[in-house]
């Protein structure tokens, strides 16, 4: 006999006078959820890593920046120095140069200040307004700003201008914030001693320092600049270092290089640039004036042909030849060979040319080269019992470098500096019909 009796929870169950008692399941209601100190943790522990991670990415932020500011600056630094040094480099003697030739001084508030006469390089600051003036009055001046710092400004005017106003003057910015400008300037001469102030009205130094600063507790950027023309004394006639003359009007070629025609022992050497900026007519008029001159050479005197480019390019002899029809015929031959190309490195031909004991030395170029050229000369002409001439050609020398050093070369080696216009020498027009 079975009987059972249950409740919600539990069944009893009597089966043969034996009672059994069974549990019986029961589904509960869920009460799974948060509760408050479990929500207040999870918060916390959420904003601190979200302020570590807004932390990290503002310093990152800030060191980008920083990062940006100051190469911006390094290249700002770089560029005004860049200006001053082209500026430098091209100062000289100019008979309309009037007040401000060069001076050199204290400014406002301990800064330094620049005033010089100088013709600068193609594509000098200014080219949109000025690019048809390369001489010009130029000024490295600082002046206060409107939020109590002060910035380096570069003003120019054109020095052959009909007037001298205000529109004609063009001003830059070099640096918008500048905490240190300074100057100091060394003249010739080996125990010459460095100085803050020029006001020589008949010299120019012949080295420049500039320091500059964009921030406080900022190292100085410091700078060693050349005045190649601090040799020079006023222009009388057309501007430059030493003996200068100026092939303009006249096509360059015609009479040939101005060689003492009535020698008979003169030892002659030819140095001419063969480089790629030297193609087509440069190098064409180049080698008329070659021709020209070896013809009138008086029998008796010998010459030496080397081209150059990187490399040094010696006419086919083993000696210098005798001015004689036979042999200038044969190196007319050569010299019809001789094309433009590669950079501009006259050093080989000049340690060539220097080996064949010549009398007088001619180097033609119409390019850039390093200042190692003119110490090469230095050495190998120690002596100065060989005369050295040079002759720069065209526009893109002019008033930079390059010119200044052939004029150095040949002021120091007893010779003449010829500045050649390449507009003399271009064919002229068809006529039209």
């Amino acid at each position: 006999m079975k009987r059972w009796r249950c409740n919600p929870y539990l069944c009893t169950l009597v089966f043969c006078g034996k009672t059994f008692t069974v549990p019986v399941a029961h589904k509960q209601q869920s009460k799974a959820g948060f509760t408050l100190p479990e929500v207040l943790v999870a918060v916390a522990i959420l904003a601190l890593v979200m302020t570590m991670v807004f932390g990290v990415f503002g310093s990152l932020l800030t060191a980008t920046r920083t990062g940006v500011e100051t190469a911006d600056n390094t290249q700002r630094e770089r560029m005004a120095l860049r200006a001053m040094a082209d500026a430098l480099a091209g100062a000289s003697w100019y008979r309309q140069s009037g007040p401000g030739h060069f001076i050199a001084g204290q400014g406002a508030e301990g800064f330094s200040q620049l005033e010089l006469v100088t013709r600068v390089p193609p594509g000098y600051w200014g080219e949109r307004s000025l690019g048809q003036s390369p001489l010009r009055r130029v000024q490295f001046i600082v002046e206060p700003t409107h939020d109590g710092d002060h910035q380096l400004v570069l003003k120019q005017e054109a020095l052959l201008a009909a007037t001298n106003s205000v529109t004609r003057m063009h001003r830059t910015v070099l640096l918008p914030r500048v905490t240190q400008f300074l100057i100091n300037l060394r003249p010739h001469g080996a125990d010459a001693m460095w100085q803050s102030v020029w006001d020589s009205t008949n010299a120019l130094p012949r080295l420049a320092r500039v320091e500059l600063a964009t921030h406080e507790n900022q190292k100085p950027r410091a700078k060693e600049m050349a005045v190649y023309a601090n040799a020079a004394s006023h222009a009388v006639g057309v501007s430059g270092i030493g003996a200068t003359t100026n092939i303009a009007g006249v096509v360059f070629g015609e009479g040939g290089f101005s060689i003492d025609k009535g020698s008979s022992d003169g030892r002659l050497i030819f140095l001419i640039d063969k480089s790629g900026s030297m193609h087509g007519e440069r190098l064409a008029v180049a080698k008329k004036a070659l021709l020209n001159t070896l013809q009138q050479m008086e029998e008796g005197s010998k010459f030496y042909i080397y081209f150059f480019n990187r490399d040094a390019d010696a006419m086919p002899a083993s000696a210098m030849l005798d001015a004689t029809p036979n042999n200038i015929t044969r190196m007319t031959e050569w010299l019809d060979t001789r094309d433009a190309r590669g950079g501009t490195d006259p050093i080989p031909a000049l340690n060539g040319a220097f080996g064949h004991e010549p009398t007088e030395i001619w180097l033609l170029t119409d390019g850039q080269f390093h200042p190692r050229v003119m110490d090469t000369v230095n050495q190998l002409n120690a002596g100065k019992d060989i005369k050295v001439n040079t002759l720069g050609l065209g526009d893109e020398i002019r008033g930079r470098r390059g010119e200044a050093l052939l004029m150095i070369i040949a002021k120091e080696n007893g010779g003449t500096y010829t500045y050649v216009n390449p507009e003399a020498n271009a064919p002229e027009p068809a006529p039209q019909k």
